[in-house]
């Protein structure tokens, strides 16, 4: 009997063994072959999984015989043989029929054309910012489907719902850090193009996630509009914000502390460095921007205090309007001297949400002025839902800044905390 066990062998491993046999016929020369050795198998198994479901629909096999059943039902052959589209390529497929007509496949419904996964690599291709053209011809490139313009737009027009359902889904009642910054896209209105600002704000919850809180687009940074925004995350379950790192937009602080008046606000740094940095002559930018940066990553005020010294007592006489705004940029940065460095460092500058940005923008360079909103929206939901699959993990050095936390705010903090 244990002997017979041996005998028997799995379904991977059959598959594994016709491989290594067409291999050493040379059927098999490299991983493109593998790959279409591997897309050989799944005509043939949604074949033998419709016949399956056939079988259980009947309740019995196909080589039962059914004598004294009459009015039993029974199969009576299959539909007319179609192509279903799949991100592996076209399959033939014929669904099996009974007698009846009662019979209705699950795997692949009658009058389906795609799997699912097709739609999916459609509206990646979209979220990587390919315009529905590119989309045609890569699909018929790369794996041999033909899909008219009509029938891609019609798949990613499908993703509105879920792209205002998105916009307006519940939040997190606290998000410990959170950051806010813009970008640039040209939209029609009417008979006229702009360039509006689409906002986005990331931000990290209390187990130290990070998530995108939304999209709000606004042709000016307004106080009102920041207003809305803010009452926006507050109506879909926001309660409370500890740190908010921005760039200084216009109308932002007021309507922040008007909302979350608990919240911390905190300029970025990378702005001030990029401000000093414009007004510095190119040959002496380096060594500035360098001698400033002791000033902003010190480990205390009085640290910070006796560089902004050496700083003054060094370009002074030559650059007095640098000199000026970086003592004018004191007022952000002496705030942060009072936190932990790991705390800092999640706060003084908006890195995170920038990085998102520069993804964003690549979605939206070089596609002309878009039709309206909402078709910025959607294309950039598509590509926010792609980024968001990278963020499984808690950001980094966790542990001690849940600590921290713990120590500043107490159970402001702690109440939000799983158990």
């Amino acid at each position: 009997m244990k002997k017979e066990d041996k005998e028997i062998k799995s379904i991977n491993d059959l598959i594994i063994d016709e491989a290594v046999k067409q291999f050493k016929e040379g059927k098999i020369k490299n991983s493109l072959d593998v790959e279409d050795y591997l897309d050989s198998l799944l005509q043939p198994l949604m074949q033998k999984l419709l016949d399956a479901e056939l079988e259980n629909h009947l309740e019995y096999s196909k080589y039962t015989h059914l004598k004294g059943k009459k009015d039993a039902n029974i199969r009576n052959g299959y539909c007319k043989t179609k192509n279903v589209k799949t991100k592996y390529g076209n399959i033939k497929i014929r669904t099996p029929r009974d007698r009846n007509a009662t019979f209705n496949p699950v795997i692949i419904e009658k009058g389906q054309t795609t799997l699912p996964g097709f739609e999916d690599k459609c509206i990646a291709l979209y979220a990587k910012g390919m315009s529905v053209r590119d989309i045609e011809k890569t699909l018929k490139e790369i794996y041999g489907v033909k899909i008219n313009k009509d029938q891609i737009t019609m798949l990613i027009s499908a993703v509105n719902e879920e792209t205002e359902k998105w916009r307006k889904r519940k939040l997190k009642p606290l998000y410990v850090f959170t950051y806010a910054d813009c970008l640039y896209v040209p939209i029609k209105d009417d008979l006229t193009t702009s360039k509006k600002a689409v906002y986005v704000i990331i931000g990290v919850d209390a187990e130290g996630y990070k998530d995108i809180l939304g999209l709000w687009i606004d042709g000016t940074e307004s106080a009102s509009f920041w207003n809305n925004v803010f009452e926006d995350l507050k109506e879909r379950g926001v309660e409370d914000i500890l740190y908010m790192s921005s760039d200084g937009i216009a109308g932002f602080k007021g309507s922040l502390e008007r909302v979350f008046p608990r919240t911390q606000s905190q300029r970025c740094v990378v702005h001030l460095v990029r401000n000093i940095y414009s007004l510095c002559p190119k040959k002496e930018a380096k060594n500035i921007i360098a001698d400033y940066k002791k000033i902003y990553i010190s480990t205390s005020l009085e640290e910070a205090s006796l560089h902004l010294k050496d700083f003054k007592d060094k370009y002074e006489k030559d650059h007095k309007r640098i000199v000026k705004k970086v003592e004018d940029f004191m007022q952000y940065l002496e705030p942060l001297f009072e936190l932990p460095d790991e705390i800092r460092k999640c706060i003084y500058t908006s890195n995170a949400v920038e990085s998102v940005n520069s993804a964003l923008r690549k979605v939206t360079r070089g596609k002309g002025a878009f039709p309206n909103e909402n078709s910025v929206f959607k294309i950039l939901f598509l590509r926010v839902r792609e980024l968001k699959e990278r963020w499984n993990k808690p950001i980094q050095k966790w542990k001690t800044i849940r600590s921290q936390l713990t120590d500043l705010f107490g159970e402001r903090y702690t109440k939000h905390l799983e158990i």
